[in-house]
């Protein structure tokens, strides 16, 4: 069973409550009530087409609901799903939901290393994975996942074109299960979701939500942005991440709105999509923004529907941000972290110059502040948020959870900002050890791990290089045990998928050095990494 110490201390569980941030109510009660006010509404449709009423997208995960409850899933028990952009995301994810279990999201780029150390940590029952997706026969990993993770008793594959041989497929599940006769009861302050995250510990850490935490992040982030049952969300970011799952999904039925889901990101076919479903507003992280709208200085599509995109998970370049404004692809900041979703955002309300040079103020119930390195409350420091949204800690890991959430209920995030004197925030640096690639965070702990493993490499530094599209990405320092036979990016790029480590986490510059600074105690200098990179690049630095 999953369900841990999942509430807040008892006097922040009575105030959230009295605010009325917490309730009674789970989200299986919000997907009931939008069933009941738009059943013939259209919930969510993808990319390839594929759609769901609001009614048919209840018949369907009541059939999954069945079918869960007959293997065994009791409530509170983790279902992993590993899925892209797909409407079928959404079916299962509902169909947890009404059979009690909590959803655990997986990204659909991780490969058999990542899986097997989330599912063991989990103690997964079942997982849910694709048939095939961007070339890749999800079916392979079933052997070797079965071996190495005992609780694993099923595996589902979700067939598009790609058909597999054996094992159960979701369409046997839909046909052989009639519909859950109820919802499994479960209480707002049991878990809902694991969605994990890598930091500088170096391994992934699962990070849980109750249904409270999940439902009072989106009425509030709702709130910020107005948004409402009228609106058609265009989400291309990965159902997997804390944004897809967040507000692609949940938010859009928690308020009865449709959601549009995008599994491969390419700026023509958002472009498109927001043309084709006349989409009010996306979000995504600022690379797509990026492509976006370098398309639209050459191209032309109707996106007049359309009232902003919402940008977070990598640095904003503020050229960019003033250069929407003046298109027709408004783009307004977000800030937040897996642990603490965007709990600071802009809104079109806000002035110019709070848009294109902040990143926002704290939604409704949301703290924040900022600490200097003594703990004390500063303009320039540590960012910190306190509020209803905030995680309840991470799966069996209760000293990180501790360093993570202090008694008082604030989450430290480890990013350096400024504040201004309406509570402004500028997010300015960081302070764990991560480069955020297009959003999407890369331990470099973890990627030396790999490159140490390298039968010619004997040390290892990575570090994050500045890129104007993708914001950062890995340049790994490295001293070779054979200087004569070198190394070269695409013999790591080898070397990573024959690990079976995911693509975006494999180093895309390589400096070659006869050892690496290091302090008195052993720890690899950084900072001199960096300078001698920023030298070499001709001071060009990370974006703020």
């Amino acid at each position: 069973m999953a369900d841990e110490n999942c509430c807040s201390s008892a006097s922040r569980k009575i105030l959230y409550r009295q605010q009325g941030y917490w309730g009674d109510a789970t989200l299986a009660d919000y997907w009931r009530m939008a069933v009941l006010c738009s059943p013939e509404k259209q919930a969510v449709i993808d990319l390839q087409g594929t759609s769901y009423t609001y009614a048919e997208l209840d018949e369907a995960a009541g059939r999954v609901a069945a079918y869960l409850t007959g293997i065994g899933i009791a409530p509170g028990d983790i279902v992993s799903v590993q899925l892209p952009g797909w409407a079928e995301f959404t079916v299962i994810y509902v169909a947890c939901l009404k059979a009690g279990a909590v959803i655990n999201p997986i990204f659909s780029i991780f490969r058999n290393n990542e899986l097997i150390y989330i599912l063991n940590k989990c103690e997964s029952k079942v997982l849910f994975i694709p048939s095939q997706f961007k070339g890749y026969v999800y079916s392979a990993m079933r052997g070797v996942l079965s071996e190495k993770v005992p609780s694993l008793a099923h595996i589902v594959s979700v067939e598009r074109e790609h058909k597999v041989a054996d094992g159960t497929t979701l369409d046997e599940v839909l046909q052989s299960h009639a519909p859950l006769p109820a919802q499994v009861a479960r209480r707002a302050d049991d878990l809902a979701a694991i969605l994990f995250t890598s930091g500088t510990e170096g391994f992934p850490k699962g990070v849980m939500f109750t249904h409270n935490n999940i439902i009072a992040s989106e009425k509030a982030f709702a709130a910020r942005i107005n948004f409402t049952c009228y609106d058609v969300f265009l989400m291309p970011s990965p159902v997997g991440h804390a944004t897809g799952f967040h507000h692609g999904v949940t938010m859009t039925f928690m308020f009865g709105a449709k959601s549009v889901l995008q599994d491969i990101f390419k700026p023509e076919v958002s472009l498109k999509l927001i043309e084709r479903e006349r989409c009010t507003l996306g979000m995504g992280a600022t690379p797509f923004a990026f492509d976006m709208l370098q398309v639209l200085k050459s191209q032309q599509y109707d996106i007049s529907s359309m009232r902003f995109f919402l940008c977070g998970g990598a640095p904003i370049p503020r050229q960019m941000m003033k250069e929407s404004l003046k298109s027709g692809l408004k783009v307004t900041g977000v800030y937040g972290s897996t642990e603490s979703p965007p709990h600071v955002a802009t809104s079109l309300a806000d002035s110019p110059q709070k848009i294109t040079s902040t990143d926002g103020v704290a939604v409704a119930g949301v703290e924040v502040k900022v600490v200097d390195e003594f703990g004390r409350v500063a303009r320039e420091g540590e960012e910190a948020s306190r509020g209803p949204n905030v995680f309840v800690g991470y799966l069996k890991e209760p000293e990180l959870t501790a360093k993570a959430l202090d008694k008082e209920g604030w989450f430290y995030s480890g990013d350096y900002c400024t504040i201004d004197d309406e509570g402004y925030i500028r997010i300015t640096g960081r302070k764990k050890d991560i480069i955020i690639r297009g959003g999407e965070n890369i331990s470099s702990c973890e990627v030396e791990d790999v490159l140490l493993q390298h039968p010619n490499i004997h040390e290892a530094g990575v570090v994050a290089m500045p890129d104007p599209r993708l914001g950062e990405k890995a340049c790994a320092y490295v001293a070779l045990n054979d200087a004569g036979k070198g190394l070269t990016l695409e013999e790591l790029r080898i070397f990573f998928a024959g690990m079976d480590i995911s693509k975006h986490k494999c180093p895309e510059r390589i400096e070659i050095v006869d050892k690496l600074p290091r302090t008195e105690s052993g720890k690899i200098q950084k900072f001199l990494l960096k300078q001698d990179l920023k030298n070499k690049l001709g001071g060009i630095t990370a974006a703020p």
